[in-house]
Formats: structure tokens, sequence, C-alpha cells
């Protein structure tokens, strides 16, 4: 028997299917992540996915003529998209590109920052994923002043990162100056901002850039009435993460039915397979063949472990996914579209000593160490708590790697916690052993003393405590004005604009405080004391200074101490990729490197 579902366009922004084979429904459920109507044998679904209903056609469908004509138009209108953004790729290549936008702006667009404007301008969804440094945001901002232009739009509104928000306002005073745009600060800023409802008149002004940064989405919905932005740029969109994090929930809720979309990136495929998802479905969902992340998920990957928290890709989904990113994105890697100066990567190495070789050593072989005068070495000495054990322990992997990556730098950090009984909160009450010797310090300084006067360099480390140590460590060798620091609640772009004005040829900096977005190549030497252990992260940091504007060759110092982790990392890192191993796998690299294998 044919089983029959009706399918009526309940609104502009969505269709209601009914069909009473629930079975059926649940699975159209899924892959147009859709809403169960209560109490009905109905699915609400996004409208855009209605383009997906064609795996559903073996089944006989009922509809109205003005269902029949969006669905049309939808599924016509998504083919043309895929088809137009072909040909603009085409372009670049072909050298035959088209540029009719009145640039106002102080730069001269480079032929790949068309090709991105194009892409964004001629499309209602799109994805620009280029390496740090080619020059993306100034694209973006052309688009939305086109579109204002041609009054496709009232307002855009701008998702980054919390620390780049000031950068896209500055680069707006360069690119497009005649725009007026304001950063969204807080939840009751937006509130007045958006809303008018400021004491003074002539602060409740239009704006036609607004920018917020993605943690603050959740607290600004409710003063966003619906419709109030045209067009949504999510600026390193890699940020927009798991399916079930708030943040992601409401930024694809917010925006679902905003008619221009577009995702900006160089770390699309970041962490996994499934990294590329919710982005995407960002953007519609209509650009993904299954719009529900645990559907996609269910038919392009497999668990690895009995509680499905760690999925792989099955054979040919990484072919489906180049596919379907393919179909959206224009992408450019830096040395195929700018004419830099070149990036010098140097590797100056020291060897342990004492105490902290026999404390690394112990804890390598047996994942257990005991510290000699722990009580002599700890930052709480005079102030002693006595929460302390005198020994350290590795129960896991990452747990292994931190603690022998922290004692390569000259330190070890006891992680502890405890909870408070009058709150209940979880306090922290971790101390810092800070070993006696510490060789990567020393190498620190000799690096710096043989660098050129004049010369402003970045000192990146991934440990507070580390950037604790090296400060210390600049003020006893160089004087107490030599260094700056961006870490912790500092804001960066702040930072980095002070650095470039001030005599302080040194910046001690986290590479996830200040290692995205900014501008800094008015510097080019950069020195890391210790790495993350994501390949991501450290090429966002090298790419601070390696970006365009760059006159000087770039020179990228890695210390490391011989046979530690910080050898292993770094392989990692020149390898790509991110460094997660199980303990089993730790070990054995650790065994074949003491036989000289790796």
């Amino acid at each position: 028997m044919k089983i029959v579902m009706n399918i009526i366009l309940e609104s502009k922004n969505s269709f209601i299917i009914e069909c009473d084979d629930l079975d059926l429904l649940e699975s159209m459920k899924a892959v147009m992540d859709g809403n169960k109507v209560r109490n009905r044998n109905k699915i609400r679904i996004p409208l855009k996915a209605s383009v997906l209903l064609s795996q559903f056609d073996s089944y006989g469908i009922n509809s109205d003529q003005k269902t029949r004509d969006t669905i049309t138009r939808l599924v016509e209108k998504n083919k043309k998209r895929i088809i137009n953004i072909c040909k603009i790729k085409q372009n670049y290549f072909d050298k035959e590109i088209k540029f009719d936008y009145d640039y106002r702006g102080t730069y001269t667009p480079m032929a790949h920052q068309k090709i991105m404007f194009n892409v964004i301008s001629y499309s209602d969804a799109a994805s620009i994923n280029a390496d740090p440094g080619t020059c993306k945001t100034g694209p973006y901002l052309w688009a939305i002043d086109k579109r204002i232009r041609s009054q496709k739009i009232k307002r855009a509104l701008v998702i980054t990162l919390s620390d780049l928000k000031k950068n896209v306002l500055e680069e707006m005073r360069s690119q497009v100056p005649h725009l007026k745009g304001i950063v969204l600060t807080s939840s009751a800023h937006a509130d007045k901002v958006i809303n008018k409802t400021f004491g003074r008149e002539k602060n409740n002004a239009d704006y036609d850039i607004y920018i917020a940064n993605y943690e603050s989405m959740f607290a600004i919905e409710d003063h966003v009435p619906e419709d109030y932005f045209d067009m949504v740029v999510l600026d390193e969109a890699h940020r927009l993460g798991s399916p079930e994090s708030r943040q992601t929930k409401t930024i694809i809720r917010m925006f679902e039915n905003t008619p221009y979309k577009y995702i900006v990136t160089g770390s699309l495929h970041a962490n996994n397979a499934m990294s590329f998802f919710m982005p995407f479905r960002f953007l519609g969902a209509d650009t993904v063949p299954y719009a529900s992340y645990t559907e996609f998920r269910r038919r392009y990957m497999y668990p690895v472990d009995k509680d499905q928290y760690v999925w792989i890709a099955a054979p040919g989904a990484h072919e489906e996914i180049k596919k379907i990113t393919g179909d959206l994105s224009v992408m450019f890697k830096k040395e195929d579209c700018l004419d830099l100066p070149p990036l010098i990567r140097e590797k100056y190495t020291c060897s342990m000593k004492g105490g902290q070789e026999k404390l690394y050593r112990q804890m390598e072989k047996d994942l257990v160490a005991t510290i000699d005068n722990m009580c002599d070495k700890c930052n709480k000495k005079g102030n002693c708590d006595n929460s302390c054990e005198g020994t350290i322990a590795a129960k896991t992997a990452l747990t292994l790697q931190i603690k022998l990556h922290q004692i390569a730098s000259g330190f070890y950090i006891n992680t502890r916690y405890e909870i408070d009984q009058n709150t209940g909160s979880e306090k922290n009450i971790s101390n810092t052993i800070i070993m006696d010797e510490n060789p990567k310090m020393n190498l620190l300084i000799s690096t710096l003393n043989n660098i050129p006067s004049g010369r402003k360099i970045i000192i990146w480390t991934n440990y507070i405590m580390a950037i604790e140590l090296i400060c210390k460590a600049l003020e006893k060798a160089f004087g107490k004005n030599s260094y700056l620091t961006c870490y912790g609640s500092q804001d960066a772009y702040d930072q980095v604009k002070f650095w470039e004005q001030t005599t302080e040829p040194y910046m001690v900096a986290n590479p996830r405080k200040m290692g995205v977005g900014q501008n800094i190549q008015y510097a080019n030497y950069q020195i890391f004391f210790s790495n993350s252990r994501s390949w991501i992260v450290r090429d966002q940091a090298e790419g601070r200074e390696h970006r365009q504007g760059q006159k000087n060759t770039v020179t990228s110092i890695d210390l490391v101490t011989e046979s530690t982790m910080d050898e292993i990392v770094l392989l990692s890192l020149m390898n790509k990729q991110d460094l997660a191993l199980t303990l089993s796998e730790l070990s054995r690299i650790i065994k074949n490197k003491r036989k000289g294998a790796v």
C-alpha cells in the first residue's frame, strides 16, 4: 500500500508535513531537521529543508499548487547557487574576474579578494575558506556595502571572536569608511542600540553593520526583533562547534530564515571530519544532504567506543564532505594568492639538567614521579594550605602529555580543585612547582640576545605560568620596561595597538588570546617557548606576522628541550596535525624515541 503524506506551506519560513506512518515521519524529521508538532502526526520543517524532499519521492506526496511552486523555486535556486559559485571560481583561473563594485577604501583589491567578493555578492549562501593573513574581512565588507547600496539589505551582523570585534570595526574604517558600524558590548548595550532605548535621542542612531561575538548571542537573542538583520557573516566560523552547545543552537535558531548568510574561516576542517557541519548548517538546511547533525553523522561516520563518544569517518565520507563544501566554498592558500616574503622556521635546542631531568624521566617511565624538596620549589611557599602531595601521577594520555610538556619548560602545575562548603562551587587550589634548573629559559634569553636590535619579537607560550616566568626572566635580563603581555582578560586588540606605538621590544602572549585575527606586520620575529597541541592554533599564530603587508622575512623560532614532549608536539604540528594520542600510543612513541626511531 502506497504511503501518502500531505505537505502544506505553513508560513514564509516553514512547511508542515502530515503522515500517518510515524516511522516515515520520524525519518523525514531526522533528514530535514524538523520538529514534532505536539499531539499530531505532523512535523514542522525549515523552509529551505524542502529541497531534501526529493529523497522521499517514492512515497505519495499531496500538496497544493502554491506549495509545489515554492518547493520548485527553492530547488532551482539551490542548483543555480552551486553553478554560479563554480563559474566565479573558474574566473580566477581564466583571469576574467568581474568586479562591479565602486571601491572607496584605502587599499587596492587583489584578485583573490575580488573572487571572495563575487562569491558573497552573487550568492545567498557561501563559504570563504582561506588561510590566515589572506585578507578575508575586506571582501565581505564590500559585499555588505554593495547590498546596502542596491537596497537589497538594510543592515548586517558580523559575528566574530570577542578579541576581534574591534579589528572588524577598524577594518571598516579602511575598507568601507562611509558605512556606520558599532560593536555590541553586552546584552544591555545591544538592547539599547538595537531597540533604540538610550535616554539621549542622539544616541539612538541607525547603523549599517553591527558587530557581536559568539559568546554573547544567547544573551542578545531576546533583544533582536525577527528579520532585523538581512545578512549575517560568521567570521572565524569554525568557532561554531558542538550542535549541543547553547551558543550553536542559538545562532542556528536566530538566523534560520535570514536571506543572506556566509561563513568565513581558515579552519573549516579544523578538528575532525564533522567540524564543517554546523557552520554549513548555519548557511541553511539546503546546504547539506541531511540537515540534522545526528542523521548526517549516522550516515557518514561510525563510533569506535561503546558509549559513542568518538566517531570516525566511514569509507567515502571525506569525498562526500569535500564535494559538499566544495560546491559552496572558495578556498585560497596563502602561498597561492599572496606575494609574501619567506617564512623561515628555525629550531634551537637545549638539554634538561639535574632534578628536572630526573623528574621528567621518572614521570615518563612510571607515570608517577616524586618531587624532591617540593616545598622549597612551590609557589605557595610561606602561604601553605597543606593541600599538596609529594607525588604527581598521570592516568590519561592528555594528562601525561601536559605534565611532561610543563616539566620540559621548567615548571609543573599540580592541578587540584575542592568544593567550597559555603557556596558549593568548585575552587581551584592548584600549586606550581618551579624547577631549580630551566635550560629553556636560558636558551630564550640567549636567543633574544642574538636577534638584531630594534626588532619587535613575539614570545608565544600556551601556559599562563610560563608567561609569568618569562616576564621575570625578561625583567632580570633587560629591565621591567622591556615587555608587554597579552593573556587572560587583557584586550588583544588594545595590546597589539599599544605595542606598535611603544618601544618595548618583547610581547609575551598566549596564542589562543592574541594569535587570531590580529595584524602584527610591524614585527617579523616570533619565538615559540612552548606550543599548543593544536595545529590550527600554531598556524594562526604564525599568520599574525606572515600576512599581507609584511615587507620583511618572518623568522619563527621553536625552543625545544631535547628528548621531551617538545619534540613530539613540534613533529605533529609540522605535519599539520593535532596531537591526540592514547596512553598506549604515547608510551610507544616515547619508547621508540629512546631508540632513535622517532
